[in-house]
């Protein structure tokens, strides 16, 4: 008796409402014995390039713990539909004695059996790249004749979606309670003149966002999000697409990442796409509104009158926000205090109760500050003892920039021995040129990003490099202010 397990995978949300894990699993169990199948895992929707698939991992980790001899796929794609990623899993489940079938049959374990797994991946691989090519090139299209495409739509929106079947594009329509929101938020402002207080406004007639956030509750509204409600064009009928790009982020969130690009960089404004949507509020008022945003900006970017030496470097030990600064007056002694305070404790965020953390006295806290500072400026051998640590830090992160920059230079080589070979691989199976030429391009432009990365990671290297110049420009700036000390102080 054979244990079976099935993997069944869907690409998309439409796919999953069709019930095609159903139609996988029909075909599937003409094939198998129900009685033979420990277990049916699924991942609805996710991608085939994706090689952290909930139900994927679930298929692998338990193939560790040797639950099932066979693994039944609908067919090849199912599993992967990207070349390297379909080898490594069926590799790995060789090693552990578990056979992969596809509607029954299993591969031949022979040089050419080897040679039409490489085939049949890389022709996954390729119709993947194609059903990309095909959706970016049908997206751009309908954004250069002015239609909007699928998307999630700003408050104060609906999104209506396409319909084939009667020939109506998709459309934006306005959320009746949600636009009489915004009108009240853009005359608010214009009343108020401060983000802070429409948002506290808001908070205090209990009118509540949407509710897009990993509980899926609604919240009341955060300072950020009014800003950027103040900021869109939107409303006044003009929304765009394409105003950023992925990129490599420079520092991520969670360990595990599905795809290099987790970050995103702005575009410039004459790469946007405009698409026309009904208006919410009018452009007098909205040019009105984007007057005051730039004077207060352009007020904030002044200098403070109060000076305040730990601003931003304190942080809370309850909410883990950075402290600022602030001067409060005594009546009473006709005297000024300065304070460093958490923001939550004025209500920074309006979705969690205001912070008890104790304020703490700005003079006696610069004072140590300034005493320790002024010290170590004064002790060459602490400063010594400093860089060097600072060094050590720098050379642990040369040597991980390092190995980054030699696996892209491998992954570079890798991607051009590929293209060499494909020629050969596809005149010998008798492809299309355009199938090659398809492939040849999705190889360009991963070389590209490649080779993107690569410069970056060059400079971060070539900084480490010059800690030498920085140690002695800090060793001289030392010396100048040993000097100044005697007379300088905190005031």
């Amino acid at each position: 008796m054979r244990r079976i397990a099935l993997y069944c995978r869907v690409s998309t949300d439409n796919q999953e409402k069709a019930e095609t894990i159903g139609n996988q699993l029909k075909d599937l169990y003409k094939v198998y014995n129900k009685t033979d199948v420990v277990k049916v895992y699924e991942d609805n929707p996710g991608s085939g390039a994706d090689p952290d698939r909930a139900g994927l991992w679930e298929l692998r980790k338990d193939a560790q713990k040797k639950l099932f001899d066979v693994v039944g796929v609908w067919a090849s794609d199912r599993l992967a539909r990207d070349l390297k990623l379909s080898l490594i899993l069926r590799d790995e489940f060789k090693e552990l004695g578990i056979a992969v079938e596809i509607m029954g049959k299993e591969r031949e374990d022979s040089e050419m059996g080897k040679f039409m797994g490489v085939i049949e991946g890389a022709i996954d691989e390729m119709e993947r790249a194609r059903i990309k090519r095909r959706f970016i090139s049908g997206r751009d299209r309908r954004m250069s004749e002015g239609k909007l495409i699928g998307c999630y739509p700003p408050y104060g929106y609906d999104h209506v979606k396409r319909d084939k079947e009667k020939g109506t594009d998709a459309y934006f329509k306005v959320n009746e309670k949600e636009a009489r929101m915004i009108k009240n938020i853009f005359k608010w402002y214009l009343e108020l003149e401060s983000i802070f207080l429409v948002t506290k406004r808001l908070k205090t007639k209990g009118i509540k966002t949407r509710g897009k956030n990993k509980t899926g509750e609604p919240n009341f509204f955060f300072c950020s999000t009014v800003s950027r409600i103040l900021r869109r064009e939107t409303y006044i009928g003009n929304h765009y697409f394409g105003k950023s790009s992925p990129c490599v982020a420079k520092f991520h969130i969670s360990k595990i990442r599905k795809h290099r690009f987790t970050g995103r960089c702005r575009n410039p404004r004459a790469d946007w796409k405009l698409i026309k949507v009904p208006t919410i509020i009018d452009e007098i008022t909205f040019n009105r509104v984007q007057a005051i945003l730039l004077r207060r900006a352009k007020r904030r970017a002044r200098k403070s009158m109060y000076q305040f030496l730990c601003t931003g470097l304190v942080r809370c030990v309850r909410c883990h926000r950075l402290y600022g600064g602030k001067n409060q007056r005594d009546s009473r002694r006709d005297k000024d205090f300065f304070l460093y305070r958490c923001p939550q404790a004025n209500t920074a965020s309006f979705n969690e109760p205001d912070c008890r953390a104790r304020t703490m006295s700005a003079q006696k806290l610069d004072n140590a500050v300034w005493v320790y500072v002024s010290e170590l400026i004064r002790d060459k051998d602490r400063i010594n003892n400093n860089l060097a640590l600072t060094k050590k830090k720098r050379e642990s992160e040369k040597i991980s920039n390092q190995k980054i920059y030699e696996e892209l230079l491998v992954e570079r080589k890798e991607l051009k021995m590929k293209k060499s070979r494909l020629f050969e691989l596809y005149s010998d199976a008798g492809f299309s040129k355009e199938d090659l030429k398809i492939k040849i391009g999705e190889f360009d432009l991963r070389e590209k990003s490649i080779e993107d990365q690569i410069v970056i990671k060059k400079r971060e290297l070539e900084g480490i490099e010059n800690m030498d110049a920085i140690e002695k420009e800090l060793e001289r700036i030392c010396q100048i202010y040993r000097k100044r000390l005697n007379k300088a102080s905190l005031n």
